[in-house]
């Protein structure tokens, strides 16, 4: 699970919504560019203050296996990306990126480290421990 503290939002570019306009609720989603992963077909978006989880059907000319690439496509006007904060912070700092649909956040995604033994090497218990620690599951 992520850390706590770094919580998973919905970001744009200023450009892009001002030529696509700023969708108002989570449904509208369906109708933007979404930058997403090619094995994830839906984003589950939860608002804290109502309890309300939606799962939203997003689609977009670009799936992709990089975050980092999600993040540069929405820099270049691209579409709307699901990511952590942590990993656009100088992009919000400098203005290239907004928050979109601020009421709403994502759902945390469980990370495995799946092994063929118990057995591990000691680089890779440390690696798995690191792990744990900056994921939020001590």
């Amino acid at each position: 699970m992520l850390d706590r503290q770094d919580g998973i939002y919905l970001y744009a570019s200023p450009s892009y919504l001002a030529s696509a306009g700023e969708p108002l609720q989570p449904a509208d989603l369906s109708l933007y560019e979404c930058l997403g992963f090619r094995t994830v077909k839906a984003w589950t978006l939860n608002c804290p203050t109502t309890q309300t989880d939606m799962q939203i059907e997003v689609g977009g000319r670009f799936q992709l296996n990089s975050v980092g690439m999600m993040r540069r496509l929405a820099t270049l006007d691209l579409g709307i990306v699901l990511t952590t904060e942590a990993m656009v912070a100088d992009e919000l700092a400098s203005g290239r990126l907004q928050r979109v649909l601020p009421l709403w956040q994502g759902v945390p995604v469980p990370v495995y480290a799946i092994t063929e033994t118990r057995l591990l090497p000691a680089k890779t218990q440390r690696f798995i421990e690191f792990l744990r620690e900056r994921l939020g599951q001590g």
